[in-house]
This record gives structure tokens, C-alpha cells and sequence, in this order.
């Protein structure tokens, strides 16, 4: 929030200068507001949850902005942590007994006029902190001349095993027909060994993964492959393990756009229930997933290591694809009431893919001819244009995709009830919402008529 204050003297000589003339007005107040307006300064830290005693440290982000504030900075009150968790800090910070004050850090990075740094801290169990103990830290961001905002997160200490996923995967110039290595890195942030874990990963509709014996595999409504492997050892706290060599991935004919491989890890132990609606089945391969030590136990858990699940990213693949406009022709006498069957077809091989978005691909409108009146509005259908103004803005209907992905080979039409209310109207067409992820290979072929003879 921002706090601006004018000085009773300084409003008395604007509301002068007013008298004296408009143009000095303008000239002299923008300066003076802007040097009254202190800016702004927030933070913000999550809720932290920690091992037990001999579980390794925790580097967690604490976030600072600052949008024309003088001497951004925290502080920090560590009184609420007492014999749950103790907290480390740069060493620009400056600590006094219980409290902390970081300034801005000196990596902070300025964007469209806000400042951003992170400022990491480490947590750690305090020595005899029991399960489940829970402490506050408190901390409060602020400038010179800004409001102080109070704010408080909430460390808790759990025992027991506490697997992490370390992937975070960005890739650009995947091509179809490429061969992937997707990395698989998990550590163990607990205080206790994990005996087994459980790892699912979900590759989006043309990504074809690599089979193992311990793995089973099953398909998705969005033609996601989905895959369950349980991989056995004993995994020790703060040992990173990986996949040796990658999981290997090939990028099929139907892959499309962009891609989010992800993955999740868990305890076998705790393990929580399979994926929903998918059957999944083993299939014969000649070798088990085995995740491998990577280097020694770590004493402090990397930024990175905040989160069960990771995820490799594909940027924009260029996979080859054609959506088709499917019109209609039908014949009738003035009074007759007809049915138009419209909508697109996918000829493949790409398949348009919206199930990172949460978008329904494959949607389309649709125009009437003119003179026709649409008798119902089909189900998953709209008017989106103006039925008011039929000669200057010509109704048109929008109808919803059949889902996240548009296999190809599949069409999608809806059937549309038409009464003849003429014969010399123009023609109506069809053609798709948006051209999803990118304008298809043959774009000559994305509209067609719709007539009434």
C-alpha cells in the first residue's frame, strides 16, 4: 500500500500558484508529488516444514520487492522458533540477539520498475526438537517512509522420511523424432532412510518413454502415457539419487506444441493412491528403472529442493499437423427445416494439446447462410455474434473442442437445425476458434462453406 502526505504549507502555495496561473501548476506539483510518495516494499516467505534432529538444512527463498522505496530491507524476529528451529542468513544480513535485517539483496534484479531479490535462509531442526513441534518466524518488510506490513510463517518439524524431487527442466529446439534423456534426481530431506519409493511420471500424447520391468504404463484421457515404477533401495538422508543416463524419451509424429513431462516421488511406505481412470499394465523390457547415489550426503538441501513433484518443459514443438474445415451443402424449399452436420477434422499427425493451459482444443464457429433461421442451440454450442443485426454483423455460434486433445484422424462436427426462411442468402462457413498452438500446415483448407440450395 502506498502513503502519500502533503504538507498544509506546501497545498497553500499550490492552491497560490493555481491563482497565479494553470501552466505553473503543472509544472510545479508533478515534481513535488512524486518526491512525496515513499513507494512500496512486501515480502514473502512460505511455511516451512523441516526434518527431525540429523535431517539435513533447508534453503528456503524469502522474496523482496520494492517499487521506488528507499533502503528496502526485512526484518527478521526469530523468538518464535525457540528449541523448534534455528534459522541462518546471508551475510549481508545484520543479526542482533533474536532479530535480522537484510537489506535488499545484491543480486536483485530490477523489471518494469520493481525491484526483486531473494534472500535465502536455512533452516534446521533444533537439537531435541520432537515431531511435529511448531514455531513462527516473523518478519516485516519496509523502506524509509513506507508502511510496515507485519507477516508470520509457520516452521514445523516432521520425522520421518521426506522425499524431494530436484528436476526442474527448461528445453528449446526439441524437434520431432528426437531422442530425450529426462533426467530423474530425487534427494531425502528427512531424518529417517526412505526403504523404496514410488515414482509416477506422466508424458504428454507423443512422447513415447522407455520401458522398464518395475514400471507399469497406462493411458490418460488426454493420451497422456502414464507411468508407475516402484524402485527399491534404501535412500539416506540428504543423498541425492538419479537415473543414470536419463529416462529416454522419443519425441513421436504427434507431438505438438508445448510439453510438461512431470514427475512425482514418494515413500513406498506413505505412497497415496494410484492415478484415477487409468489402467495401468507392465509391458516386457529387459532392464529395471534403478536409481543410483549421486556424490556425498548433503548438509544443506539446495533452494531447489522444495517440492515432491518436478517437471521437464518443452518449448514450442514444431510437429507437423492440418485441421480441417468441414462445411455442409443441403437442399430444401422455403419452410423446410434442415440439418447442417459442421465442424473440423484433425488429418493428423500432430495432435493439438491443451492440457497444460486446461484449455478444450478443437473448438469451432460457425455462420449460418443467410436467410435460415437456427431453430435450437446444440449442446456445447453459444451465440457469440449479434442475432439482432443479421445484415451487418452476421450471428455466429461458437461450439466447444471435444476435450484436451484433438487426436488425429478424429473429427468433431455438431448437427445444427435450420429452417429455410429464403434462397437468395449468401453463404454461411465454418471454421476453427483459433489455430491451436499455431497456424496449421495447409491454412487454405481452415474454412468452409455452409450452403442451402
Amino acid at each position: 500500500m502506498r502513503s502519500v502526505h502533503v504538507a498544509r504549507g506546501r497545498l497553500l502555495r499550490g492552491l497560490t500558484a493555481l491563482v497565479v496561473g494553470t501552466a505553473g501548476v503543472a509544472v510545479a506539483a508533478g515534481p513535488a508529488a512524486a518526491q512525496d510518495d515513499p513507494g512500496w516494499v512486501d515480502g514473502w516467505l512460505g511455511d516451512v516444514t523441516v526434518g527431525g534432529p540429523g535431517a539435513p538444512g533447508r534453503t528456503v527463498p524469502l522474496t523482496l520487492n520494492s517499487t521506488g522505496a528507499s533502503q528496502p530491507r526485512v526484518t527478521i524476529d526469530l523468538t518464535g522458533l525457540a528449541g523448534v528451529a534455528t534459522a541462518g542468513f546471508p551475510d549481508y544480513c545484520v543479526t542482533q540477539g533474536t532479530s535480522v535485517t537484510c537489506p535488499m539483496p545484491p543480486t536483485a534484479i530490477e523489471e518494469f520498475g520493481t525491484l526483486t531479490g531473494t534472500i535465502p535462509v536455512v533452516f534446521r531442526p533444533a537439537p531435541g526438537a520432537v515431531d511435529g513441534a511448531t514455531g513462527t518466524l516473523d518478519y516485516t518488510a519496509l523502506g524509509e517512509q513506507t508502511e510496515a506490513y507485519a507477516q508470520q510463517a509457520t516452521v514445523t518439524v516432521r520425522s520421518g522420511p521426506d522425499l524431494l524431487d530436484l528436476v526442474d527442466e527448461h528445453l528449446t529446439g526439441v524437434e520431432v523424432g528426437d531422442n530425450l534423456a529426462v533426467p530423474v534426481s530425487v534427494v531425502n530431506a528427512g531424518d529417517h532412510p526412505a526403504v523404496d519409493l514410488r515414482l509416477t511420471m506422466r508424458f504428454p500424447v507423443g512422447l513415447v518413454p522407455t520401458s522398464y520391468r518395475n514400471c507399469r504404463y497406462g493411458t490418460n484421457q488426454s493420451l497422456a502415457t502414464v507411468v508407475v515404477c516402484t524402485v527399491r533401495g534404501t535412500f539416506a538422508p540428504g543423498q541425492r539419487h538419479e537415473l543414470r543416463g536419463g529416462l529416454g524419451t522419443t519425441v513421436g509424429p504427434a507431438t505438438l506444441g508445448s510439453k510438461r513431462i512431470t514427475q512425482v516421488v514418494e515413500p513406498l511406505a506413505s505412497a497415496g493412491p494410484l492415478p484415477s481412470g487409468v489402467k495401468l499394465k507392465s509391458r516386457d523390457a529387459d532392464r529395471a528403472l534403478r536409481l543410483r547415489p549421486v556424490g556425498t550426503a548433503l548438509d544443506v538441501l539446495p533452494v531447489e529442493a522444495s517440492r515432491t513433484d518436478g517437471q521437464t518443459y518443452l518449448r514450442g514443438v514444431h510437429g507437423a499437423f492440418d485441421i480441417v474445415a468441414t462445411g455442409a451443402a443441403v437442399t430444401g424449399a422455403v419452410g423446410d427445416t434442415v440439418r447442417v452436420t459442421v465442424g473440423l477434422r484433425n488429418t493428423g499427425p500432430g495432435v493439438p494439446d491443451g492440457s497444460i493451459s486446461g484449455e478444450s482444443v478443437g473448438a469451432f464457429l460457425f455462420t449460418p447462410p443467410a436467410g435460415v433461421t437456427v431453430l435450437a442451440t446444440p449442446p456445447g454450442c453459444w451465440l457469440s455474434g449479434d442475432e439482432e443485426e443479421p445484415e451487418t454483423v452476421p450471428a455466429t455460434w461458437y461450439c466447444n473442442g471435444p476435450g484436451s486433445v484433438f487426436p488425429a484422424g478424429t473429427t468433431h462436427t455438431v448437427g445444427f437445425d435450420l429452417r429455410i426462411d429464403s434462397l437468395s442468402g449468401a453463404p454461411g462457413e465454418v471454421q476453427p476458434f483459433q489455430r491451436y498452438p499455431r497456424v496449421d500446415d495447409d491454412p487454405s483448407n481452415d474454412i468452409a462453406p455452409v450452403t442451402v440450395n
